[in-house]
């Protein structure tokens, strides 16, 4: 039976946003669960730990990439193909035989989610009206909060009922859902860019410049912020921007068109992109310590009260950007800045007696402040953006959210772990690491709106 055609862009976004939420689904479902898979595969948390690492880093490695390649062989084959590619490791990943197997299939997996995650956010920008983007932008932050908050409540089950083999396959019928109705309902755009010259060089300096520096970010725990395994690492990210930039400014063809970060628009959003992501995550790993730790709640409890933050972006995401569509993107992002570090004053103020109720109010702020900026940021980065290379930028803001989410979490795991105090100072210098980045974001938005508007002048 054929489908109205009207509803045809109701079904392309539910096949994108089946992609949102299972990659991040997927990132999230295997955490709780690697001691688990230790036992299974006989070997330490150092190595199983690349489950996770391996996957993340692979995603943020390749997210401009795959958005430069949508920009040159289409933003619909690159991310048809990326489902594809994507639900054929997830099954093979059920039967490896040993670890290295199974990381292996696991980075290839992220190959995958990186090709879909690069291009959801162009395919939008190409096929929903301008009236619409902005919601349909919301719908798919949404979709990516969702996933990476049910991932690890899903995981610890299956740990708990169900087979190792499960963890990699409980997705695999959606995603196959999700591919079908990609493949009928995301439409062709004929703007294509063919390549004139395809130069792997920048490509490859890019992914070692990214790659080494999520790297050293999410190991500088571990190893010490100034220890020579940090500084070698920060060094060869370091070494390969550098050389990245050479090359790209004496190519005729450049794999990023660096002309568009002169946009203040594009610069400062991305910016606040990465600073809202680096918020919500410090809080994300910082709140069940609290409500473990001082607060002597239970997880199940403690998982209940986590779903504040879901919830509101759940509901405002959405509702942001269709108001952003007409009121403009600018002042939700100002809102949402402040009803983020209001969250952050609030729990600093009120730490040594904060309740329950706090608690929740504090989760909710949060929750209401990435759901006003979230959605109303992508929108207006990519309305400065030239169409033909709507891919590029979209892969940068996947990346930047990618690189705030382990930002975040290595930051706030950092200061519970080297604060002397580990009952209240911990957790009271991670929120007025918040209260400083807010501040920090905003002072950016301020700057970019005055760069944005003298330009214009």
């Amino acid at each position: 039976m054929e489908i109205p055609s009207k509803n045809k862009p109701f079904f392309m976004m539910m096949a994108i946003c089946i992609g949102a939420f299972i990659s991040h689904f997927t990132a999230g479902v295997v955490n709780v669960s690697l001691p688990y898979l230790s036992k299974i595969f006989h070997t330490n948390l150092g190595t199983v730990q690349w489950i996770t690492i391996g996957y993340l880093l692979a995603i943020a490695s390749f997210l401009p990439v795959m958005g430069y390649l949508g920009d040159r062989f289409g933003h619909r084959f690159i991310h048809n193909l990326g489902y594809i590619i994507f639900t054929i490791s997830s099954v093979l990943v059920a039967f490896s035989a040993n670890i290295f197997l199974l990381l292996i299939l696991r980075v290839i997996q992220a190959l995958g989610a990186a090709m879909f995650q690069a291009t959801n956010i162009a395919l939008i920008t190409i096929h929903i009206s301008k009236e619409k983007r902005g919601q349909a932008l919301g719908i798919v932050s949404t979709a990516v909060a969702l996933g990476a908050m049910i991932g690890p409540i899903a995981g610890g089950f299956i740990a708990e009922w169900f087979r190792w083999e499960v963890l990699f396959l409980i997705h695999v019928p959606v995603i196959m859902v999700a591919t079908l109705l990609a493949l009928r309902y995301i439409p062709k755009h004929k703007s294509v860019q063919k390549i004139k010259t395809f130069d792997s060089m920048e490509m490859i300096l890019f992914v070692v410049g990214i790659a080494s520096a999520i790297f050293g970010i999410s190991y500088s725990r571990t190893w010490g912020l100034l220890s020579p395994n940090t500084i070698y690492t920060f060094l060869l990210s370091l070494i390969s921007f550098v050389l990245f930039l050479l090359w790209e400014s004496r190519h005729a063809t450049p794999f990023l068109l660096l002309k568009l970060f002169r946009l203040p628009a594009v610069s400062y959003g991305l910016m606040i992109s990465c600073g809202s992501f680096v918020l919500a995550n410090i809080v994300l790993v910082a709140m069940p310590f609290y409500l473990s730790d001082i607060a002597s709640l239970s997880p199940l409890t403690t998982g209940y009260l986590m779903i504040a933050y879901p919830v509101l972006l759940a509901v405002v995401g959405p509702l942001a950007g269709r108001l952003s569509d007409r009121y403009g993107s600018k002042p939700f992002m100002v809102i949402g800045l402040c009803s983020m570090g209001a969250g952050f004053l609030g729990s600093v103020l009120f730490l040594p007696s904060l309740s329950i109720v706090g608690v929740i109010i504090f989760l909710a702020l949060i929750g209401l402040g990435m759901g006003l900026i979230a959605s109303p940021n992508n929108s207006f980065i990519m309305k400065q953006v030239p169409v033909d290379f709507v891919g590029s930028i979209g892969g940068m803001i996947a990346l930047t959210r990618n690189l705030g989410m382990v930002l975040g979490a290595t930051l706030g795991l950092g200061l519970l772990n080297h604060t002397e105090n580990k009952e209240l100072d911990a957790f009271r210098s991670v929120f007025e690491l918040g209260i400083w980045i807010c501040l920090a974001c905003v002072i950016i938005f301020g700057l970019g709106v005055y760069l944005e508007k003298r330009n214009k002048t």
